[in-house]
């Protein structure tokens, strides 16, 4: 449907700029600083040990869905992409998961509207919680996440998704 484009002006902000059906926008992005940021490398030794979560993550034999996890302290923030009984793509965000004392991770699930993707001036979202969502992992690799969105419960052991070499680990 189109092109995008990054463009880092330094560790903390960069452009992004892309294109949706011939329809083009850029906006200027900063990162989003919510706890503790991690210090992040290239590795090419096993992650099993690693204790920050901070990737993709999926099933391989279920590709077309997954989740995102970004790691900053003792909290994740997840957007996981999946498909709605309908066959539609559909988008949910944890905002705050809050590592428990299991060692889990735990809170809200919400999904969000909002103006059209080349609105300018940018309107308001909205934000409807329509469950909650656990991480728990059994090592730097893998791991079972469980959701619940509408009173149907979904559980599924996940594993990081290594799409180039080498992956990255972070502290």
């Amino acid at each position: 449907v189109g092109v995008m484009t990054l463009r880092f002006s330094g560790t903390t902000s960069a452009t992004l700029s892309y294109t949706v059906n011939g329809v083009g926008v850029t906006k200027q992005i900063q990162r989003q600083v919510f706890s503790t940021q991690p210090a992040c490398s290239f590795t090419s030794a096993s992650r099993a040990g690693a204790t920050n979560y901070q990737d993709l993550w999926w099933i391989p034999t279920e590709s077309g869905w997954g989740i995102n996890i970004t790691h900053q302290g003792n909290i994740l923030f997840a957007t996981l992409f999946v498909y709605n009984p309908g066959g539609r793509d559909t988008w949910y965000v944890a905002s705050a998961l809050n590592r428990q004392a299991d060692g889990s991770y735990l809170g809200d699930l919400y999904q969000t509207t909002g103006p059209v993707f080349n609105a300018s001036p940018w309107g308001s979202v909205g934000l409807a919680t329509v469950g909650s969502m656990r991480l728990r992992f059994s090592g730097g690799e893998s791991g079972l996440l469980t959701y619940n969105v509408g009173g149907t419960s979904v559980s599924k052991s996940i594993q990081r998704q290594v799409f180039a070499t080498p992956p990255t680990v972070c502290q």
